[in-house]
């Protein structure tokens, strides 16, 4: 089941059905860029979803609409619950979506003709985006839950990811606001959340490790020092390098 919204709610009627596939998702993400305007996004993702007939695979939408899914639980983390696991249910259900990938990259060669298109970016912000999700989900679950999630198994794909997407940005793929405004989410950002997340779970040395591999670490951590034998009397200086960084967004 895949949730919408009435783009009418939103004062959205005149654009409905006057926009190609690949202009709804540009329109959604300006949307999100000019000012973290969730609700207009989400509901120019799900129009496009269900007015467009031009593109016969829809994974780039699904996943578009995990991501703003997810951008919206972060406002209630912290705040409330509820709103927090509704959202978060919402973009692990979207970004699972997995279904004809690799026939859509190739679809997506054919249909889009903005300067910014990228046919395999969707595809990688699917699989950061879903690993992000079930590593908080995690985080927040009960003992009783946390025995039935591989937590390292997920961290170690998180770390496969690092590796094989050295020029990883979220932009990629993706148009600026009006005035051109960005989300500054590059492979970096990812770098340090997997430090925060070998950190979370008490293995400093793999967190220290990934802090280092940061160009200009040295700046922002001035006195952490990572070394074979490292015993953990340095877990100040990581604490303080943590809590100086912010994680993935």
């Amino acid at each position: 089941m895949f949730f919408a919204c009435d783009p009418g709610w939103l004062g959205l009627e005149e654009e409905i059905g006057i926009y190609s596939y690949h202009d709804g998702l540009a329109l959604a993400w300006e949307s999100y860029f000019d000012g973290n305007n969730y609700d207009i996004a989400i509901a120019y993702v799900n129009s496009t979803i269900n007015e467009t007939e031009d593109e016969e695979y829809y994974n780039s939408a699904y996943t578009s609409l995990g991501w703003l899914y997810l951008f919206k639980s972060n406002i209630f983390a912290g705040n409330n619950s509820d709103s927090l696991t509704y959202y978060r249910d919402s973009a692990f259900q979207q970004l699972s979506y997995i279904e004809n990938e690799e026939l859509a990259i190739i679809e997506y060669d054919t249909g889009c003709y903005y300067n910014f298109c990228c046919s395999d970016c969707f595809a990688k912000d699917r699989q950061l985006g879903l690993l992000y999700t079930e590593i908080e989900n995690y985080f927040v679950s009960s003992s009783e839950q946390r025995d039935n999630i591989d937590i390292q198994t997920l961290i170690n794909e998180l770390a496969s990811f690092v590796l094989e997407n050295p020029q990883y940005n979220f932009m990629d793929g993706k148009p600026t606001g009006d005035n051109g405004q960005i989300l500054d989410l590059s492979i970096d950002n990812v770098k340090i959340y997997l430090a925060h997340v070998y950190f979370r779970m008490g293995q400093f040395i793999d967190s220290c490790y990934v802090l280092s591999s940061l160009d200009g670490y040295k700046d922002l951590c001035i006195d952490l020092e990572c070394s074979i034998d490292w015993d953990n009397t340095n877990l100040e200086d990581l604490l303080d390098c943590i809590n100086n960084i912010q994680p993935l967004f």
